[in-house]
């Protein structure tokens, strides 16, 4: 009895008796405050992360993007934008096989079936010093290659997540997390079919569904993901991504974004796992 009450209080935590599946821990690449990544030229420029799989990516006209202790969130750090204009952009991407191509990186490769894709999200925090329209926050985009043919190009481009299209208000000074799932609509860049084209019955481009995308594009591979701002924002830009997660084939990938590689639980985490050293200690004394 006493055993089976331990292994309830266990469960209620969400912890288990087997090991926790944790978030990746992506590091920047320099020591505290973390990494300022920027280029002032218009053209795109980008740098990877370590040997992680990310990249600082389409940095342009002295946006800035780097994982630093600016807007911490899960842990010590997260990945951080400022924009200083509307002709500014700044990205964070992880890219299949990234290559370095004149400056700026591509992906050479692919992580799956774009119709595998169930869900993707992240955390994001738009500062209140922002200028900028008071419906813009950092986007996540999924990067596709539509007929999955990687060497065409010229059908590359991507889906990206608003919440200005799917009911949601822009909160400021505070972490807000989204989930993108089979029934929430996303706006194309790309893909061999022009800017935010509309590919439903309804008059308006912005309300196609992530199952409607997969039903449009049925042999799209995924390059990658995307969070970052910018690209015609008027005005000025702070704010930050963390916690990004996708799952392909019933396979989620999470990543943490911290400086030093060191990540601190949050309250609520430490509050779980004290409940459930306690049901263990319970365990110990009754066993």
């Amino acid at each position: 009895m006493h055993h089976r009450v331990a292994l309830a209080a266990l469960a209620a935590a969400g912890l288990t008796l087997g090991a926790a599946q944790a978030a990746t821990i992506v590091p920047a690449n320099d020591p505290a405050p973390g990494d300022s990544f920027t280029n002032a030229g218009p053209s795109n420029q980008g740098q990877a992360v370590g040997a992680t799989g990310w990249y600082y990516n389409n940095v342009r006209n002295g946006g800035t993007v780097g994982i630093s202790t600016d807007h911490p969130r899960n842990g010590t750090g997260s990945a951080s934008f400022a924009s200083p204009s509307g002709a500014a952009k700044a990205d964070i991407e992880f890219l299949a096989n990234g290559v370095n191509l004149a400056g700026n990186y591509s992906a050479a490769g692919s992580l799956g079936a774009f119709s595998a894709l169930s869900t993707f999200g992240y955390e994001w925090y738009r500062d209140g010093g922002s200028t900028t329209g008071a419906g813009l926050h950092p986007v996540m985009r999924v990067l596709l290659d539509a007929d999955g043919d990687l060497a065409t190009l010229g059908d590359r481009g991507g889906l990206v997540f608003e919440r200005a299209y799917n009911g949601g208000g822009v909160i400021d000074d505070t972490w807000v997390a989204e989930t993108i799932a089979s029934s929430t609509y996303l706006w194309n860049f790309g893909l061999g079919i022009g800017f935010a084209a509309n590919i439903n019955a309804t008059p308006y481009a912005y309300d196609a569904t992530l199952a409607e995308w997969q039903a449009y594009f049925p042999d799209a591979v995924i390059l990658g993901f995307s969070l970052g701002v910018g690209s015609g924002w008027s005005g000025t830009f702070d704010g930050a991504v963390d916690s990004a997660t996708w799952t392909i084939a019933d396979q989620t990938s999470s990543f943490n974004f911290e400086v030093e590689g060191t990540a601190v639980p949050e309250p609520a985490s430490l509050a779980l796992l004290g409940l459930g050293l306690v049901a263990l200690a319970a365990l110990r004394r009754r066993a």
